[in-house]
């Protein structure tokens, strides 16, 4: 037997002081009883009877025992053990920003870039604690905000990105996947762990799936949304023009949704398109049910079984028991009619 909370047990001094002192005082009462001449009567919940010369207050056993027995319920007995499955129910999230050109194109309205930012604002308003870093990608990438659960820092630097923080265009998914796996390996590996990449899907190769492959090793799920429409639309270039390739031909941006798709995929994540509003928060919620109903039991430890209720319920009967029979009560005087 063990105990959760052994200092409760020195209050089992009390009920022995208050018993020891009881029998003391019972003696004097009952040399006091034997000496006197008169009559005693007991008063009791039954009504009042009379008592012997030597008849006694009852002691109160069954008080002290109730008082003895929620000191040992309050040390918290514990015996006995069973497995217990654990879950870590921290989270750790990293948003991957594409600030490539394409996130311009108005295909959403204000833009692709401006809308996503709504949708992160609006995720960390419903917010509760979890650890979330910023990370930016475009030709190449890097961390903006190390993981923290300080969303002032991550709102500031949210205002403030744009296309122009990487002057290296396009998109490189590669890149993006190594800077998170970076940031991931130096956090706590038994967390909830998400990689929210928000882009419009334009990839310069697929040399990117080996990183996911280690994403999914990390036990990191990827949250992919697709920013843009099929229709497309052309990207301004900040002049009241469109960008143009080198062909002079103006530029139609599209979302291709498949890189984004298959990185899900892999990693067992979720993709969603946000040409319509997307609720963020939620789609966190649901990935984690999900990917709990398919997680084997991370870990399994033996618990042991606290049994201080066998303890408690006792101890209240004794303290009913104690006060019908050793408490008496005060009788009410009576008026006697003379005849």
């Amino acid at each position: 037997m063990s105990w959760g909370a052994k200092l409760f047990l020195l209050g089992l001094a009390v009920p022995a002081i208050i018993l020891i002192w009881d029998l003391a005082s019972g003696r004097r009462r009952s040399t006091a009883r034997r000496l006197a001449k008169a009559q005693f009567a007991t008063a009791s919940f039954a009504g009042i009877s009379q008592a012997s010369q030597r008849a006694s207050r009852p002691i109160a056993l069954f008080f002290c025992l109730g008082l003895a027995l929620i000191c040992v319920s309050m040390a918290r007995p514990r015996w006995g053990t069973q497995l217990r499955v654990t879950f870590e129910r921290s989270r750790e999230v990293i948003i991957a920003i594409d600030l490539s050109k394409s996130m311009l194109a108005e295909d959403l309205k204000p833009n692709r870039l401006e809308r996503a930012k709504l949708v992160v604002n609006s995720m960390i308003d419903n917010l509760q604690g979890e650890s979330v870093g910023l990370l930016v990608f475009a030709g190449t990438a890097f961390l903006q905000s190390p993981m923290s659960p300080d969303y002032q820092i991550l709102r500031g630097f949210l205002r403030d990105i744009n296309p122009s923080f990487i002057p290296q265009g396009g998109t490189n998914y590669t890149a993006m996947l190594e800077t998170a796996l970076d940031s991931f390996e130096q956090s706590d590996g038994m967390a909830d762990r998400f990689l929210i990449v928000i882009s419009d899907g334009e990839s310069l190769d697929n040399n990117w799936k080996p990183a996911a492959e280690k994403l999914m090793d990390q036990n990191v799920r990827a949250i992919c949304l697709g920013f843009g429409t099929e229709d497309g639309s052309f990207i301004p270039d900040g002049t009241g023009g469109y960008h143009k390739d080198p062909k002079g031909a103006v530029v139609l941006s599209r979302l291709e949704s498949a890189t984004l798709r298959e990185l899900a995929s892999i990693t067992k994540g979720v993709y969603r398109e946000a040409n319509v509003w997307i609720d963020l928060s939620k789609l966190i919620e649901d990935t984690i049910k999900k990917g709990r109903a398919e997680l084997v039991e991370r870990e399994k430890e033996e618990a042991v079984i606290e049994r201080y209720q066998f303890f408690l319920v006792p101890a209240l009967l004794c303290f009913a028991i104690s006060l019908y029979r050793e408490f008496p009560t005060l009788p009410h005087p009576r008026v006697i009619k003379q005849a």
